[in-house]
């Protein structure tokens, strides 16, 4: 199956007002359909990374592409249509003062009739499981109910991107399995799943392809075997092995993209061995 690139960076430099880089001379590309982890230690400009795919940060120089298209001022100012992103704090998303009005805002946006836009928002508030809260207060809501809220919103745009930025913080055990399934989900159904982390136990269970990043640089694109199988980078980037992957890199000796790094992967090695 064919994985063309969705989004690029090409050379993208990104400066703030005072002159300092938060992006350098960047260049990756993110494919179709793929599960994608962006990883890389605080300050490493994953989220300016994000900002620019949904186009509201615009690069000093170098050029960042859509579908082969470079997003000049009026491709940038669409591309919260085409690139959803789910913030780590949920309050930075939400706005309206119920969880009904607050999912079908970005629907209503985009020039939806009001009760088609509700419909979006009810379909996507039941599949998110939290119909009930549907004429609730959001500021009334648990962390891990605005941050469900947030998503349902991200969703109700039907984005062809869906962007999680460091979706796993402060999830307890059940909502970090949750948001997996949904991340999952979203994968089968053909949207491009991309998220920013620290957690590479989430990057060796879930991604596809993983971009590095350290200090504003992109290091390299490389499948998360690559990269376990890569000391010298995860030494570089102050990244650490999750345990089953630190395990398959001490016993490994064939090609890295190979490596077992996920439990049932590693069970049917193993049992290989001690047959």
């Amino acid at each position: 199956m064919s994985h063309p690139p969705i989004l690029e960076f090409a050379d993208v430099t990104y400066r703030y007002r005072d002159d300092r880089a938060a992006l350098s001379g960047v260049s990756f590309a993110i494919r179709e359909g793929r599960r994608t982890a962006i990883v890389g230690a605080n300050g490493a400009g994953k989220s300016t990374a994000v900002f620019h795919m949904n186009g509201l940060f615009r690069p000093t120089s170098g050029e960042v592409r859509f579908k082969g298209q470079p997003l000049d001022a009026k491709r940038r100012g669409r591309m919260t249509e085409h690139v959803g992103v789910v913030f780590q704090d949920p309050d930075d998303q939400i706005v309206s003062l119920t969880v009904l009005e607050d999912v079908a805002f970005a629907p209503a946006q985009r020039g939806i009739a009001p009760a088609e836009a509700e419909r979006l928002a009810r379909d996507c508030l039941a599949a998110l499981g939290i119909e009930r809260l549907a004429d609730r207060n959001p500021s009334d809501l648990s962390y891990g109910q605005r941050k469900t809220v947030a998503i349902a919103g991200v969703l109700a745009m039907d984005a062809e991107v869906v962007v999680f930025d460091e979706p796993m913080a402060f999830l307890d055990p059940a909502g970090k399995k949750e948001l997996r399934r949904l991340m999952d989900d979203l994968a089968d159904r053909g949207k491009t799943v991309v998220v920013t982390t620290h957690d590479m136990q989430l990057v060796a269970e879930w991604a596809e392809d993983v971009v590095v990043m350290k200090g504003g640089t992109c290091l390299g694109v490389m499948s998360p075997p690559e990269l376990f199988a890569n000391r010298e980078m995860l030494a570089e980037t102050n990244l650490e092995l999750p345990p089953l992957a630190e395990l398959a890199s001490a016993l490994w000796t064939g090609n890295p993209r190979d490596m077992p790094i996920r439990l049932d992967d590693m069970l049917a090695w193993l049992g290989d061995r001690l047959n």
